[in-house]
């Protein structure tokens, strides 16, 4: 443990679905595992996780967990007076577990749609701010949902994955498509270059 950086793990006892991670805050540090695999020991993998950073010694200040969805539920509102947003709307990008941001999102278009709903006197106006939402940011989370269950769903996959993810065209295009929250569609040779060497890794034909 460094706590000048921010650790993620990507290791099948630690989560066999997801990630695993040790984020810094001045004197203290977040520990923590996230996993969807029912009867998975989450406090077992902590417990090794925190061997597996040297904090095991270390005092638990607090202790917390939460089910979140990892993508966006079927109705935020219930067609009449009630609506969801942020975390209880799903709105966590699966792979990443970002969450911040498309929760500010999430918030502005349940907003307008409150408004609009006030101002007609129609709950199905409720409805547009999930339409709104997976219509900025659906293909976003589709792509991030395949990412994660085809490359995190065992050891020898996300050793690929990370080893993929030292390429400097991957990093460009992974940077400037987390900063605008969109799919990245120009640069095509780089696009090109990217599916050559994810083939060469898939295929065994990279080094691991």
């Amino acid at each position: 443990y460094d706590g000048r950086r921010c650790d993620v793990y990507y290791q099948g006892h630690l989560s066999p679905d997801f990630y695993a991670w040790v984020f810094p805050h001045g004197k203290t540090a977040s520990i923590g595992v996230g996993s969807a695999n029912k009867g998975f020991s989450l406090r077992g993998a902590v417990r090794s996780l925190r061997v597996d950073a040297g904090l095991a010694d270390a005092r638990t200040i607090r202790t917390e967990g939460a089910p979140i969805p990892m993508k966006p539920i079927k109705r935020w509102d219930n067609r009449k007076d009630v609506i969801v947003c942020g975390d209880a709307a799903g709105v966590v990008a699966p792979a990443s577990g970002e969450g911040i941001y498309y929760a500010m999102v999430c918030g502005r278009f349940a907003a307008d749609a409150v408004q609009e709903c006030l101002m007609t006197g129609n709950p199905r106006a409720l409805a547009n701010a999930r339409r709104k939402f997976m219509r900025d940011h659906g293909k976003v989370f589709w792509v991030l949902g395949m990412l994660q269950y085809f490359w995190y769903c065992n050891d020898k996959r996300r050793e690929k994955f990370v080893k993929m993810c030292e390429d400097k065209d991957v990093q460009r295009l992974t940077w400037t498509a987390y900063m605008n929250k969109e799919l990245v569609r120009r640069d095509p040779v780089a696009h090109i270059k990217v599916f050559f060497k994810d083939m060469a890794q898939l295929l065994g034909m990279a080094r691991a």
